[in-house]
């Protein structure tokens, strides 16, 4: 055997000791930059307060869809989801004005936003006409500031494809908007009187997709 073999061969097992360190060095460390980023973005609303109110409840049942859909049914459906993704996404306090199936009066909806210094204020709702065939989305707002919200949200939602016709923002003398002191909102996300609304706003892809979208919007207006 020549001599020196074994000190070349150290040399050798070190240098590759050092590349491997360096390599898995910097997998480790762009791993931990993307989980803290993640992290961080999980709290980007940390501090903030909104208010989810499901349209409707108790007596009040609000519009009834063809194939026997109650307005505060698949409204309260949607409030829920979006209270546990913009929590859990955000680091949002997020309250609902009703949890389940209860007559809450609309100056109790706005007292419970006011008496949270809520950061903002959003009304679901489905909507009906006295034809069948009348369908699609609408965002309302009161307050001329509150203009800037209502087109965030109405973006987002037409940014996840949900296959229906986009009814615009429009300006709305709601009592849940018009009284709000918070940046408040009212969602139409559809017309449980036509049937193809009504089967979709059902299913589990819209109410993912609406979820994601108020998410992502409420997001984008509380961080601009």
């Amino acid at each position: 055997m020549k001599k020196g073999f074994f000190p070349s061969l150290c040399v050798l097992i070190f240098i590759c000791l050092v590349a491997v360190i360096y390599i898995f060095g910097e997998q480790i460390e762009s791993v931990m930059a993307q989980q803290g980023g993640q992290q961080e973005d999980n709290r980007r609303l940390d501090g903030k307060t909104i208010v989810i109110d499901p349209g409707h409840g108790g007596k009040d049942v609000g519009s009834i869809g063809q194939a026997g859909t109650y307005e505060k049914d698949v409204a309260l459906l949607t409030a829920k989801h979006i209270q546990r993704e913009l929590a859990e996404q955000t680091g949002a306090t997020v309250l609902l004005t009703r949890d389940q199936d209860e007559t809450v009066q609309l100056p109790e909806r706005v007292a419970m936003a006011e008496s949270a210094n809520a950061d903002l204020y959003i009304s679901l709702h489905y909507d009906a006409y006295v034809t069948k065939d009348v369908s699609g989305i609408t965002t309302y707002y009161h307050k001329q500031e509150d203009r800037q919200l209502a087109d965030i949200l109405h973006q987002s939602l037409f940014q996840q494809d949900l296959q229906t016709k986009d009814r615009g923002v429009r300006q709305g003398d709601y009592y849940v908007i018009r009284e709000n002191r918070s940046p408040a909102v009212l969602l139409e996300l559809g017309y449980i009187s036509n049937a193809n609304d009504e089967q979709q706003m059902n299913s589990a892809q819209f109410q993912k997709k609406v979820t994601k979208a108020i998410v992502d919007g409420v997001a984008d207006y509380l961080t601009l």
